[in-house]
């Protein structure tokens, strides 16, 4: 076991990081079971870090150093960074490879001021609260449960929802023709195949032709409106504690996906689920054995 405090014994064991690297992914690839897409972020961050502990050995500097390396980077890419950095440390420590404080632990990016806004808890009550028709509370409740895309949500067909013994799933045809696969409960499914009421799409008009994204967009609109008005008379009445609402549907993706990741949920898991190509797009916040929870009970 390496002292990670201890200089010597990590300039003597500095050779040993790429077999630590190759470990680490294999780990990841075939333990946790993480996407190509993954594998090669990580692969190529840590093959960075690397030549740092080439230098400077598996040590609190070598990780001061590279911080101070990265600094001019954007804070989306710090972040991600830190993630992959103190995953693989953790993985070290915990395996016995490597001993003493852990100094990565603290470590932390700032984020960036662009980075997607969801709404707050407080905010989604309101919102939800001025909604009357049960198509638009139906269909905005399936954004903020699942994360779907406005346009993946209007394409749902009653055929994508599939019944198994204990749960259910949404066949999802997303961004490039990829299909991901996002387990719910037999309950909830149960809701959406009633509300569609022997019709072939989910969210479609008495024709049963899907609903516009514009539309469901204006509609949005019309509720921030109403939300506003009565967030007015809250604050008006004490409750200060809640900001007016300045956001649009996709608001609601960005709600699941900090739900997501408050509730324990990994960035793997979590990209799987809101269908990123890589963890760098999740980052700045795989079929349904691949994600472990239901998604309407998170």
């Amino acid at each position: 076991m390496m002292d990670i405090d201890n200089t010597s014994d990590s300039i003597k064991d500095k050779d040993k990081i790429e077999g630590y690297i190759s470990e680490f992914l294999s780990y990841l690839k075939f333990v946790k079971r993480r996407a190509d897409s993954t594998i090669y972020e990580y692969k190529k961050i840590l093959n960075n870090y690397k030549k740092f502990v080439q230098i400077y050995g598996l040590t609190r500097g070598c990780f001061l150093k590279y911080l101070e390396e990265i600094s001019n980077l954007s804070q989306r890419t710090i972040k991600l960074r830190i993630v992959v950095l103190k995953s693989f440390l953790n993985y070290l420590y915990e395996n016995g490879e490597i001993s003493g404080k852990k100094y990565w632990k603290d470590a932390n990016a700032k984020i960036p001021s662009d980075v997607p806004k969801g709404l707050t808890e407080s905010q989604i009550k309101v919102f939800f609260s001025v909604i009357e028709d049960k198509f638009d509370k139906t269909f905005y409740s399936l954004l903020l449960k699942t994360g779907l895309r406005i346009s993946e949500a209007l394409s749902l067909e009653k055929e994508h929802i599939i019944f198994y013994d204990d749960h259910a799933e949404l066949v999802i045809n997303g961004k490039g023709n990829r299909v991901r696969y996002l387990k719910i409960s037999k309950q909830y499914a149960e809701q959406l195949v009633t509300f569609a009421n022997g019709k072939k799409y989910i969210f479609s008009n008495d024709n049963d032709v899907p609903i516009t994204s514009r539309t469901m967009e204006r509609r949005f609109q019309d509720y921030v409106i109403k939300a506003n008005k009565k967030i007015d008379q809250l604050r008006i009445n004490g409750y200060n504690n809640i900001n007016y609402i300045n956001a649009t549907p996709h608001a609601l993706r960005h709600t699941c996906a900090k739900r997501l990741l408050n509730s324990g949920k990994n960035l793997e898991e979590v990209r799987y689920i809101l269908g990123h190509t890589t963890i760098s797009t999740t980052g700045i916040y795989v079929r349904s054995d691949s994600h472990s929870s239901v998604l309407d009970q998170i």
